[in-house]
């Protein structure tokens, strides 16, 4: 079988690596990446430990801990930045402290090149799996037997399946799979930089903090082993959006980006805010777009996985629905491509949906909340944030431990 993934992000490394174990003859894989080399941008993602059992089945996470990347996260505390009052906290240790599930995991916050590193060194160190970078596909033609993949080059690409994992502005589902779902701007960003700890700074939380106001939140958590440098990640209400890609702010904008943070979350409560906003460089700022929910993410011979079917604004699981995509993909082609094709799409459909479905509504609500608000609503909030992350404790544990490696497919 010859298989092309256009995208050389996480969800497309992932599927490849996993359709390559999950298979009992590995197929001829061929991952195309428009940029030229493989992606630097972003800043640190936030692994969950259902992902970092994903990345353990792929033979990716030992790659990881060989390189001392991340720093690992027992729990994410939330507060309010007036009062600096604590609302509560996301744990990952389990009642053990060792971790969730079986084998048992942690967080991770893992600087996101760093994990397209490690998952690109599992992938090429595989015989079946070649990664060619500047191609952009330009047109794709596919019938009952084969799909072609055409490139800016007029080179082309046939294969048996073409997965999309080109992320939110996917070219598979904008000329093909789903043509008229197109993304849409939440009227949000996220902007983030980094900062070097001074001598004796006392960090107000464990691991990762993250603070509440009426203009938002902003996130700060060690991101690397030495627990020297903070990530610092700020989500807020931007109307004018410069590029649907996100940009590095350079020179003046750098301040421009420093000052705005500084007005939404400085000269609160929590005094460590201040200084840290002050020593934070290398500012980024990212809009965030979603998809309509409910959408097709497959034609004749080609399927989405990862944001190119399902993109909503980051929660936290982000990247473990892209890696459990992967897998879950190919154990359903495993398992059901002497049927056909069809089949193994339907059957991962039925399969996946459902759980997606219901995370893209609790993104989506999350995400409102984010937006400026005045003082009675955000004291509304701040109540229901409590109570919400109480009632909510037992299904995230539940979510955590889950294993899309060893789970019943029918």
């Amino acid at each position: 079988m010859k298989i092309i993934i256009l995208g050389a992000g996480v969800a497309g490394l992932a599927s490849a690596i996993s359709l390559s174990k999950w298979s009992d003859e590995p197929p001829s894989i061929t991952v195309v990446e428009v940029r030229p080399e493989p992606s630097s941008i972003g800043g640190a993602v936030g692994l969950t430990p259902n992902a970092l059992r994903c990345l353990h089945h792929l033979g990716v996470l030992s790659r990881i801990r060989k390189h001392n990347y991340g720093a690992d996260i027992d729990k994410i505390e939330l507060f309010t930045i007036y009062t600096g009052a604590r609302l509560g906290e996301i744990k990952f240790t389990g009642n053990t402290g060792k971790g969730v599930g079986d084998p048992a995991f942690k967080g991770l916050r893992i600087m996101r090149s760093d994990l397209l590193q490690a998952l690109s060194e599992t992938a090429l160190a595989l015989d079946n799996i070649d990664i060619k970078y500047g191609l952009k596909a330009t047109k794709l033609e596919e019938d009952d037997s084969r799909i072609t993949v055409t490139f800016d080059n007029c080179t082309s690409l046939a294969g048996d399946i073409l997965i999309g994992c080109d992320g939110i502005h996917s070219f598979v589902r904008s000329k093909l799979v789903d043509t008229e779902r197109t993304p849409e701007y939440t009227g949000i960003a996220t902007v983030f930089g980094f900062a070097y700890l001074a001598e004796g700074d006392k960090v107000p939380w464990q691991d990762t903090g993250l603070c509440q106001s009426q203009r938002g939140s902003l996130m700060t958590s060690y991101l690397e082993s030495t627990r020297k440098q903070q990530f610092i990640a700020g989500v807020m209400e931007t109307a004018d959006v410069v590029s649907r890609e996100g940009w590095k702010a350079r020179g003046s904008e750098q301040e421009s980006i420093k000052r705005n943070v500084h007005d939404r979350f400085g000269n609160s409560a929590i005094r460590f805010l201040d200084p840290l906003i002050e020593a934070t460089e290398h500012w980024s700022l990212y809009p965030v777009y979603k998809l309509a929910p409910r959408g097709n993410w497959a034609s004749k011979r080609a399927i989405l996985l990862g944001d190119a079917a399902h993109a909503m604004p980051p929660q936290g699981e982000s990247t473990a629905y892209a890696l459990e995509d992967a897998i879950l993909f190919a154990r359903i082609l495993q398992k059901y491509q002497p049927k056909g094709v069809q089949l193994v799409f339907d059957a991962y459909q039925k399969k996946r949906r459902v759980r997606m479905d219901a995370a893209y509504d609790e993104s989506v609500w999350g995400w409102e909340t984010q937006k400026d608000c005045g003082w009675l609503s955000f004291l509304l909030r701040t109540w229901i944030t409590s109570g919400y992350l109480w009632w909510t404790t037992s299904a995230r544990q539940k979510r955590y431990i889950e294993d899309v490696g060893t789970i019943d497919l029918d």
